[in-house]
Protein backbone atom coordinates (compact mmCIF):
# COMPACT_ATOMS: atom_id res chain seq x y z
CA UNK A 1 0.00 0.00 0.00
CA UNK A 2 1.00 3.58 -0.45
CA UNK A 3 2.69 5.49 2.34
CA UNK A 4 0.36 8.49 2.15
CA UNK A 5 -0.67 10.10 5.40
CA UNK A 6 -3.15 7.89 7.24
CA UNK A 7 -2.52 4.77 5.16
CA UNK A 8 -0.95 2.92 8.11
CA UNK A 9 -4.17 3.40 10.03
CA UNK A 10 -6.16 2.16 7.03
CA UNK A 11 -3.92 -0.90 6.74
CA UNK A 12 -4.37 -1.65 10.43
CA UNK A 13 -8.13 -1.19 10.57
CA UNK A 14 -8.71 -3.07 7.31
CA UNK A 15 -7.40 -6.17 9.05
CA UNK A 16 -8.52 -5.47 12.64
CA UNK A 17 -10.64 -8.63 12.93
CA UNK A 18 -7.78 -10.81 11.73
CA UNK A 19 -5.38 -9.03 14.11
CA UNK A 20 -7.68 -9.55 17.10
CA UNK A 21 -8.27 -13.17 16.17
CA UNK A 22 -4.55 -13.90 15.83
CA UNK A 23 -3.80 -12.14 19.12
CA UNK A 24 -6.49 -14.10 20.94
CA UNK A 25 -5.23 -17.34 19.42
CA UNK A 26 -1.71 -16.94 20.78
CA UNK A 27 0.16 -14.37 18.71
CA UNK A 28 0.82 -12.28 21.83
CA UNK A 29 4.35 -11.24 20.88
CA UNK A 30 3.68 -8.11 18.85
CA UNK A 31 6.86 -8.34 16.79
CA UNK A 32 5.95 -11.82 15.54
CA UNK A 33 2.34 -10.80 14.91
CA UNK A 34 3.50 -7.71 13.00
CA UNK A 35 5.97 -9.66 10.85
CA UNK A 36 3.37 -12.31 10.01
CA UNK A 37 0.80 -9.71 8.97
CA UNK A 38 3.40 -7.73 7.03
CA UNK A 39 4.24 -10.88 5.02
CA UNK A 40 0.59 -11.72 4.39
CA UNK A 41 -0.58 -8.24 3.36
CA UNK A 42 2.59 -6.51 2.13
CA UNK A 43 2.19 -3.67 4.60
CA UNK A 44 4.14 -0.45 4.42
CA UNK A 45 3.22 0.25 8.04
CA UNK A 46 6.11 0.49 10.48
CA UNK A 47 6.38 -1.65 13.57
CA UNK A 48 6.13 1.52 15.67
CA UNK A 49 2.77 2.42 14.06
CA UNK A 50 1.53 -1.13 14.47
CA UNK A 51 2.36 -1.11 18.20
CA UNK A 52 0.67 2.27 18.60
CA UNK A 53 -2.59 1.02 17.06
CA UNK A 54 -2.38 -2.29 18.93
CA UNK A 55 -2.06 -0.42 22.23
CA UNK A 56 -4.98 1.89 21.41
CA UNK A 57 -7.38 -0.63 19.90
CA UNK A 58 -6.60 -4.15 21.07
CA UNK A 59 -4.51 -4.19 24.23
CA UNK A 60 -6.54 -1.63 26.20
CA UNK A 61 -9.80 -3.41 25.36
CA UNK A 62 -8.41 -6.77 26.44
CA UNK A 63 -6.44 -5.52 29.44
CA UNK A 64 -8.57 -7.56 31.87
CA UNK A 65 -7.99 -10.73 29.87
CA UNK A 66 -4.38 -11.86 29.88
CA UNK A 67 -3.12 -14.59 27.57
CA UNK A 68 -2.92 -16.93 30.57
CA UNK A 69 -6.56 -16.39 31.48
CA UNK A 70 -7.48 -16.80 27.81
CA UNK A 71 -5.78 -20.18 27.87
CA UNK A 72 -7.71 -21.08 31.01
CA UNK A 73 -10.97 -19.99 29.39
CA UNK A 74 -10.16 -22.10 26.32
CA UNK A 75 -9.27 -25.11 28.49
CA UNK A 76 -12.55 -24.79 30.40
CA UNK A 77 -14.46 -24.54 27.13
CA UNK A 78 -12.77 -27.65 25.78
CA UNK A 79 -13.43 -29.52 29.03
CA UNK A 80 -17.12 -28.59 28.86
CA UNK A 81 -17.31 -29.77 25.24
CA UNK A 82 -15.59 -33.03 26.18
CA UNK A 83 -18.01 -33.56 29.06
CA UNK A 84 -20.96 -32.90 26.74
CA UNK A 85 -19.61 -35.48 24.28
CA UNK A 86 -19.26 -38.06 27.05
CA UNK A 87 -22.81 -37.37 28.23
CA UNK A 88 -24.13 -37.86 24.68
CA UNK A 89 -22.26 -41.16 24.36
CA UNK A 90 -23.59 -42.31 27.72
CA UNK A 91 -27.14 -41.36 26.70
CA UNK A 92 -26.78 -43.24 23.40
CA UNK A 93 -25.48 -46.32 25.23
CA UNK A 94 -28.37 -46.12 27.69
CA UNK A 95 -30.88 -45.85 24.87
CA UNK A 96 -29.38 -48.90 23.14
CA UNK A 97 -29.58 -51.04 26.29
CA UNK A 98 -33.07 -49.77 27.03
CA UNK A 99 -34.18 -50.70 23.50
CA UNK A 100 -32.66 -54.16 23.80
CA UNK A 101 -34.40 -54.85 27.09
CA UNK A 102 -37.83 -53.86 25.75
CA UNK A 103 -37.50 -55.91 22.57
CA UNK A 104 -39.20 -59.30 22.91
CA UNK A 105 -36.88 -62.22 23.36
CA UNK A 106 -36.83 -64.58 20.35
CA UNK A 107 -37.47 -67.66 22.49
CA UNK A 108 -40.41 -66.09 24.29
CA UNK A 109 -41.83 -65.00 20.91
CA UNK A 110 -41.63 -68.59 19.65
CA UNK A 111 -43.43 -69.83 22.76
CA UNK A 112 -46.15 -67.22 22.38
CA UNK A 113 -46.59 -68.22 18.72
CA UNK A 114 -46.85 -71.91 19.66
CA UNK A 115 -49.46 -71.12 22.29
CA UNK A 116 -51.45 -68.99 19.85
CA UNK A 117 -51.24 -71.69 17.17
CA UNK A 118 -52.43 -74.35 19.62
CA UNK A 119 -55.28 -72.13 20.77
CA UNK A 120 -56.23 -71.43 17.15
CA UNK A 121 -56.29 -75.15 16.33
CA UNK A 122 -58.47 -75.88 19.38
CA UNK A 123 -60.93 -73.21 18.31
CA UNK A 124 -60.99 -74.53 14.77
CA UNK A 125 -61.57 -78.09 16.00
CA UNK A 126 -64.46 -76.81 18.08
CA UNK A 127 -65.98 -75.30 14.97
CA UNK A 128 -65.49 -78.53 13.08
CA UNK A 129 -63.04 -77.18 10.60
CA UNK A 130 -60.23 -79.65 11.55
Amino acid sequence: MSSRRGMHKVEFFTHIDEIKSMYENGYVVLKILYEELKKRHNWSMSYWSFCKYMKEEVLTQNSDITPKSKAEIQAKKEAAEHLETLEKKEQATFEKTETKSTEPNLESAKEINKDLAAEYLENMEGLGKY
